[in-house]
């Protein structure tokens, strides 16, 4: 075996050990900071507050992006635990809910910077808008945007062929 081979089959390997240490001590401390920032953002009389709200769907959004792909790619790469070569469906749903769930997050803290926005205005109309209503109402806003603008996804995955027998869920080429 020469060196270059060598060194690819080293690569290979230290990316499943990478995988199977790191791969559970990410999605478990995750969950943790997850659910811990829930317990606190979902006492009673912070609910109220628009910007708990907030905060409440980021780490929900977060614990299910930990679950869509941190876990698939710990069981996909760690343990060579993979459905989507033999599932279109699954592979489908897998990527559109990981392309989804990346940018709600970030999404709902913007929506968050600017109701904080709204609320330290020096103009009393303003701070008026900060209001639980309208912060529900950008939630599903901000869903619904991101949910019919990656549909792409649903559709467009399919199974590329990289060399004889090595089938991966991809974007269908040339498009």
């Amino acid at each position: 075996m020469s060196s270059e081979s060598a060194y690819i089959a080293s690569l290979g390997s230290s990316q499943t050990i990478l995988y199977r240490v790191g791969g559970p001590i990410l999605i478990g401390f995750g969950t943790i900071s997850c659910i811990l920032n829930l317990v606190v953002f979902a006492s009673k009389n912070l609910r109220k507050n628009p910007c708990s709200i907030y905060f409440i769907t980021v780490n929900i959004c977060n614990l299910l992006l930990i679950y869509t792909s941190i876990l698939s790619s710990t069981l996909a790469y760690g343990y060579r635990i993979d459905p989507t070569p033999y599932n279109l469906t699954f592979c489908r749903v897998r990527f559109y809910a990981m392309f989804v769930f990346v940018v709600l997050g970030p999404s709902y803290l913007i929506c968050a910077s600017v109701d904080r926005i709204l609320l330290t205005s020096r103009n009393a109309l303003t701070r008026q808008w900060s209001t639980t209503r309208l912060a529900y109402w950008c939630i599903g806003s901000v869903a619904s945007f991101w949910l019919l603008l990656h549909t792409h996804v649903l559709v467009m995955m399919t199974y590329v062929q990289f060399a004889p027998g090595v089938r991966v869920c991809y974007f269908q080429p040339g498009i």
